[in-house]
């Protein structure tokens, strides 16, 4: 089965058991697989230098990248509202969004802040 692999940049303030949680509670994002924190199980690869964990979901349905953009925007804003204890922050986040997919199939995105000039 392939696999969603999220890595959020540590800039974006979002810790990965955060964006978890925060997915498994959204019944928009449970109903595209189950969400949980790891290393990606990628065989001793290293996907992002420096980084130690991910949030891997088992992808249930496929989804276009649009779709799976929005979704995970939308779940990195709440996510981070709730650790600062406000309402969503306004306007959204400028995010940056990556996607690459592995020769096993699993399709890899990050999440970092746009640079300035982007």
């Amino acid at each position: 089965m392939d696999r969603l692999l999220v890595a959020v940049d540590s800039a974006v303030g979002v810790r990965a058991e955060d964006l978890a949680a925060v997915w498994r509670d959204d019944p928009e994002a449970a109903a595209v697989g189950p969400a949980s924190v790891g290393d990606g199980g990628s065989g001793g690869r290293v996907f992002v230098p420096g980084l130690v964990e991910l949030v891997v979901v088992p992808l249930a349905v496929n989804l276009a990248s649009t779709a799976l953009y929005e979704l995970v925007r939308r779940l990195v804003v709440r996510s981070s509202a709730q650790q600062a204890s406000q309402p969503a922050p306004q306007p959204v986040l400028d995010l940056e969004l990556v996607e690459s997919t592995t020769p096993d199939g699993d399709r890899v995105l990050v999440v970092r802040t746009r640079s300035v000039g982007s």
